[in-house]
């Protein structure tokens, strides 16, 4: 089992730090590398890349606030900005994006709830589509139903996956998300080819916080880390923003013991 370690950063004044603490990688926000105009990102990308670590993860793809699902969503308009966002990524090494907001995908109570569901299918497909052009994966994550009202499950995920019938889409969990989303033991081996990502997290965390495990939080992750190790997971498992050297070094432990 081959994994690397990654680390969410939502500053980019905390890579150096990220990279000092011993992570692998950095997972940026989308919305993070949009901020700047050309000359600013040339000189960022510089910077970043001196750094050491991988930026292979970025989440996030349209900027929070925007809903996909709503009605006026114009497709159109913002496959300008994923053409400018994809280039970005992949001219940082990025070859995976996550679409874990579930907020973006959120669907009406009453009304148009089909409808909303095509769109969101479309923009899945548009996304894909632009993404495979640089060579990038798209992965979108079942949540939490206390987080979204669409695509709770891996097997929701699955079927719409397969609507969207590209070939660079996947999916990955989230340790925090696991019981809610109904992924046991048997979910493991059923769906283990589309777990293309991990976010590892203290799961009792209140609701709206990803904090980071630490030796003295109580929670055994050991079963977790068995379940990727028996299904020969090798990808990046991220770890929340605030996560340092001591909590890298706690993990690790656990996956080699």
């Amino acid at each position: 089992m081959s994994v690397q370690w990654g680390k969410t950063v939502t500053d980019l004044a905390a890579v150096n730090s990220a990279a000092q603490q011993g992570f692998d990688s950095a997972e940026l926000t989308v919305t993070l590398i949009m901020e700047m105009n050309d000359d600013q990102f040339r000189h960022q990308r510089e910077v970043l890349l001196q750094s050491g670590l991988a930026f292979d993860v970025f989440s996030t793809p349209l900027p929070a606030g925007v809903r996909v699902t709503e009605q006026g969503f114009n497709i159109y308009v913002w496959s300008e900005y994923l053409k400018k966002a994809l280039d970005r990524v992949a001219a940082l090494g990025g070859r995976t994006v996550v679409w874990s907001d579930g907020r973006s995908r959120i669907l009406p109570m009453e009304g148009e709830v089909e409808a909303a569901k095509r769109q969101a299918l479309q923009f899945l497909f548009m996304l894909s589509e632009l993404a495979e052009a640089n060579a990038v994966e798209v992965l979108m994550e079942p949540l939490d139903p206390r987080r979204t009202n669409f695509l709770t499950s891996m097997g929701e995920v699955g079927t719409f996956l397969d609507l969207a019938g590209r070939p660079n889409l996947s999916s990955l969990i989230s340790l925090r998300d696991l019981e809610a989303i109904g992924f046991d033991e048997i979910a493991f081996e059923r769906h283990a080819q589309m777990i293309s990502h991990v976010y590892m997290e203290n799961p009792a965390s209140p609701p709206g916080t990803r904090l980071w495990p630490r030796p003295d939080d109580g929670y055994d992750y050991r079963p977790f880390l068995a379940q990727l190790s028996r299904i020969k997971y090798s990808g990046t498992v991220t770890l929340p923003e605030g996560a340092d050297a001591e909590s890298l070094r706690f993990c690790r432990g656990l996956l080699a013991g």
